[in-house]
């Protein structure tokens, strides 16, 4: 059990949106590794390849990050990157690749070595990534991973297999891991439940993406999620063991990812977030995203009720700078608020991916890495196709009293 009065809070900022045509704006792609140029979506060993580039880099961010924290058992470091820093070329992973398998990999594959045995996947990259002691006082928000799963049919062999003339259903998932190696099933997995207009393409050039007109949500919109207490949007609220506060107060989070952060409820009925939803305040509220920023209404801190200059809404986003119409990242901290207006002074942090700030620190990531692949360019993976690429910056802020 850890006891924190201090939290320190690190982004990573880069551009994880799609790749668009400058000659014709509403062509666009994803940016990512494969191995054909029939169909990314099902293309299994060219998104083994494009995970195991994505966690390298992913493994040159928390590196850098640790060199710039402060070292001390009683600061918490929280490490948040944005939506869709993980999806592939076709859009979306095989659901599959997520936690890869303990055994075989399934034959319909037919992967080589070394992702024919025994493979952890993306996760369990993330997973080996943190389990590591330098981290036992992070907790990683690993921004976002969208994957599809598809139906079977049965082939002429008698063999199921993937059906891709069926829309995949997709999931946009979170993975929230304590750091460590005694702290691996210390850990937290929420789901986006809803999909926004700029969440896929809406047209794509390319042999085999999704885009919004071949998906299906994991959820349908008229479901609003409850945990296993029936407390309403509950998915969107969790603790971590044994991470305590200084008075040895469980620590409570909230996420909410990109457009949960805006609307909520059953259809989109209610103009605020998750949490707001679900009446429930945090010390933490966390919004990865991918063209939002930190919406007044939505923010619910504790207290629930008074000042609040020990909670903290913190925003890393992967699609804009602060200006809503440039391309890039950009990251946000805010106190002492609960819903509108929010003064000044409580915006503690808004900066625009890659600035120089006073109160940050900055490490630029490597433009490549070596995979089995071979050496891969960061360009590959996050690009929008028009000078905005790259593996980014990681900010890390001063530590901040809890």
């Amino acid at each position: 059990m850890s006891n924190y009065d201090k939290v320190q809070f690190i982004s990573w900022e880069l551009y994880t949106g799609p790749c668009f045509d400058p000659t014709y704006p509403a062509h666009g792609s994803y940016a990512g590794l494969s191995n054909t140029t029939v169909d990314y979506r099902t293309d299994a060993l060219g998104q083994c390849w494009d995970i195991d580039a994505r966690l390298a880099f992913l493994a040159e961010a928390i590196n850098q990050a640790y060199q710039l924290t402060d070292h001390s058992s009683d600061t918490l470091k929280i490490f948040l990157a944005p939506e869709f820093l993980c999806r592939g070329a076709g859009g979306a992973y095989l659901h599959d690749l997520l936690n890869g398998w303990v055994g075989a990999a399934p034959a319909s594959f037919g992967l080589p070595a070394p992702y024919q045995k025994a493979w952890g996947g993306l996760f369990g990259g993330m997973q080996a990534l943190a389990a590591d002691d330098r981290f036992v006082d992070f907790l990683f928000v690993f921004g976002t991973t969208i994957s599809a799963s598809f139906p079977t049919a049965k082939s002429i062999n008698g063999e199921y297999l993937l059906d891709p003339t069926q829309p995949g259903e997709v999931y946009n998932t979170a993975l929230i891991q304590r750091g460590g190696s005694a702290h691996t099933a210390h850990n937290y997995a929420s789901r986006k439940h809803y999909i926004s207009g700029i969440d896929f393409l809406k047209w794509s050039g390319n042999v085999g993406q999704h885009t919004a007109h071949s998906v299906l949500p994991a959820e349908p919109e008229s479901i609003i999620p409850a945990d296993v207490l029936g407390v309403t949007e509950g998915s969107a609220i969790f603790t971590i063991d044994g991470i305590h506060d200084a008075k040895d107060v469980p620590i409570p989070f909230g996420i909410e990812i990109c457009l949960d952060h805006a609307t909520s409820g059953g259809c989109r009925a209610n103009s605020f977030g998750r949490l707001r939803t679900a009446n429930q305040s945090v010390k933490i509220q966390l919004v990865p995203s991918g063209g939002m920023s930190l919406q007044a209404d939505s923010i619910r801190l504790l207290p629930a009720h008074g000042v609040t200059p020990h909670a903290y809404a913190f925003n890393c986003d992967g699609y804009t700078t602060l200006d809503y119409k440039v391309y890039g990242s950009h990251t946000q901290i805010w106190n002492g608020a609960n819903g509108a207006p929010v003064p000044a002074s409580n915006r503690l942090i808004e900066i625009g991916g890659g600035t120089p700030c006073e109160a940050t620190q900055l490490a630029a990531l490597p433009s490549q890495v070596n995979c089995h692949s071979g050496v891969v360019h960061a360009s590959q993976l996050w690009n929008n196709g028009n000078g905005v690429q790259g593996a980014g910056h990681v900010r890390v802020m001063q530590p901040m009293p809890l």
